[in-house]
């Protein structure tokens, strides 16, 4: 016999050993709940008692063959619910009811009313408290040496205790709580303590190994004030997905996830109308460029829950296509996906990839964006964010695309930096389209993005492991911030808005300064005292970016954090934008990068 098998034999009989057993158990509570309704009803009058005692036998035999049927010994009783019990005491109630039916019907045996009651009663009080005491044992002595205290005594909160009692992850001693009707109380056992801002000393008072903030809809406003209370360098801090991830469903363990500082800077979920995204995206053909990135990933991955026929993920870098195809192609198994590396500034290769897959709609995300790199190489700079946006565009004019999203950013703005002046000139050259071309096109400008690769968060988080110091190049330097995915759910949103050549900017709310960012993170990391260090501005970057020029008027879309621009009709046309990038490039190879520098400039000053 082969030792798989001889397992599945050994674990058959051992689950069935364990139904015996509850079985018996059931049997022998009933028969004592039996024996005490008679002492009940006759006392010490064993004449009366034996007169009566077939009855109570015959309901006993019925209700142990009811549960039989009922169910009752399929369920786990350690992870049981409310609906359980529910299904226990059906078991029994039907028992005691085909118990009356077969004594009137067939006479043989008696059953007073009250003894028959009384034991129906009797049993289901036994056989729900043995299990409620066996959960009870069986979690308090599984139960992990973890001291727990969770933040957010709502659904969300009550349902993850119990997830964490049931996994054994740790004890939850203690809720923390503004509401004032539930300060001081108790739910499933564990006490209310309030308000938030005395947290820690609900930590210090009853030894809190790790904080749990189960607030999945707060705002960034009620986390900062949340963290305010919190001494990380004195408990851990973990906390649930937002509202969004976990609509529908119960909050697990393995949802937990450290506390991250896009949940401080912007935690609001992202409403978007899904009927008019499923509209546009729902059953066609999607290329994605730049698709190994970190925008152009996320598009992916939130394009492809809209029921695409087929996304090409396009993109340079090898390592970073396959990571994605895969991880799509495992997420998403009725979408077809099709990767493909190649450089969107390879006009031929390009034309291959319209010619072959014929896509309906063009997510341009690829891009050089980062400043201090691109300061160093206009030629790239241009190569890359200019020249491949006019490739992919005209080839999406010439195979009849329906829609053209390409991603911008706030650093094409008034530029002083060779990234942000490509990026303009990008812009331009789309705002330059003929009318002929029947593409909707739509150009999205966003500002910095949290966590997105090569960003400086990645650099603070690094420094922050390593000791510090944390090198801010001012603290002047002031920065729009978002997370990725609510980045990307308002670009494909304003895709569903396009209707010739558009102009949208994301509301990103405030500029938050560089060096609050660093310090949070910090304080994040259980390290408030790191040594910040001021480096001095790179080359091309600004104090402060701007999402619109003086001249470009925003007005409100349905959406209220998307705005569309007006903007005066570009002086240069297409054909123009297309010679000058011949030309910019061509002096960058000769040698002349000032000067091409100085032409580009003048060409985005018009």
């Amino acid at each position: 016999m082969k030792k798989l098998e001889r397992v599945e034999i050994a674990t058959t009989v051992l689950r069935l050993r364990r139904k015996v057993v509850l079985f018996l158990l059931d049997t022998f509570l009933m028969c004592l709940a039996g024996v005490m309704a008679l002492f009940v009803r006759f006392g010490t009058n064993f004449n009366e008692i034996k007169k009566f005692y077939s009855g109570v036998v015959a309901l006993i035999v019925f209700t142990a063959i009811a549960n039989l049927l009922n169910g009752s010994y399929k369920i786990v009783w350690r992870h049981a619910a409310s609906r359980d019990l529910i299904i226990l005491l059906r078991g029994l109630f039907f028992g005691y009811a085909s118990t009356l039916i077969a004594l009137h019907y067939l006479h043989f045996a008696r059953l007073p009313r009250s003894v028959g009651m009384l034991t129906f009663l009797g049993s289901a009080f036994l056989l729900v408290t043995a299990r409620l005491f066996y959960q009870f044992v069986h979690f308090n002595r599984g139960s992990g040496t973890k001291r727990i205290a969770i933040v957010g005594a709502g659904e969300t909160g009550v349902s993850l205790s119990a997830q964490l009692r049931r996994s054994g992850y740790g004890k939850v001693l203690a809720f923390v709580d503004d509401d004032p009707s539930k300060i001081g109380r108790t739910i499933g056992g564990i006490r209310v303590f309030g308000p938030v801002e005395r947290v820690m000393d609900v930590v210090e008072n009853l030894g809190v190994q790790e904080l749990i903030i189960a607030l999945p809809s707060a705002t960034s406003e009620q986390m900062q004030r949340i963290l305010s209370s919190i001494d990380t360098t004195k408990v851990q801090v973990k906390t649930v997905p937002p509202i969004d991830k976990i609509l529908g469903e119960s909050v697990s363990v393995k949802d937990l996830r450290d506390l991250s500082l896009q949940d401080i800077l912007g935690r609001e979920p992202v409403k978007v109308n899904l009927n008019e995204i499923s509209g546009y995206i729902s059953g066609k053909c999607i290329l994605v460029t730049g698709a190994g990135g970190s925008i152009g990933g996320e598009i992916a991955r939130q394009i492809s829950g809209f029921s695409p026929a087929r996304v090409i993920l396009l993109g340079r870098g090898e390592n970073s296509i396959y990571e994605i195809y895969n991880e799509l192609r495992e997420e998403f198994p009725n979408v077809r996906f099709e990767p493909f590396i190649g450089d969107v500034a390879d006009q031929q290769l390009m034309e291959v990839v319209f010619q072959k897959f014929r896509p309906d709609i063009v997510f341009h995300a690829a891009a050089h964006k980062h400043v201090f790199l691109m300061q160093t190489n206009l030629y790239e700079a241009v190569r890359v964010n200019v020249l491949g946006t006019i490739n992919v565009a005209k080839l999406s004019c010439k195979y009849g695309v329906e829609r053209f999203v390409f991603i911008s950013t706030d650093k094409a703005v008034n530029p002083t930096s060779y990234m942000g002046a490509s990026k303009r000139l990008a812009e331009l050259y789309i705002l330059a389209i003929p009318r002929t071309c029947d593409t909707k096109f739509a150009i999205v400008r966003f500002g910095n993005v949290i966590g997105s690769r090569g960003s400086v968060f990645w650099k603070f988080k690094k420094q922050i492991e390593n000791g510090g110091p944390v090198t801010v190049t001012d603290p002047r330097m002031k920065r729009y911030w978002m997370s990725i995915p609510e980045a990307v759910a308002l670009v494909i949103q304003a895709g569903a808005f396009s209707s010739g050549r558009d102009l949208y900017v994301l509301d990103m709310g405030e500029q938050i300064p560089v060096e609050k960012i660093a310090k949070t993170l910090a304080r994040l990391m259980g390290r408030p005292e790191i040594e910040i260090k001021y480096i001095g501005p790179v080359p091309g970057e600004k104090f402060e970016e701007e999402l619109l020029y003086d001249y470009e008027q925003p007005q409100p879309t349905s959406h209220p954090k998307i705005m569309t621009v007006k903007y005066e009709n570009s002086i240069l046309s297409d054909q123009e934008i297309e010679s000058l990038v011949v030309e910019v490039l061509r002096r960058c190879l000769n040698g002349e990068e000032k000067e091409a520098w100085e032409l580009l400039k003048k060409a985005i000053s018009v």
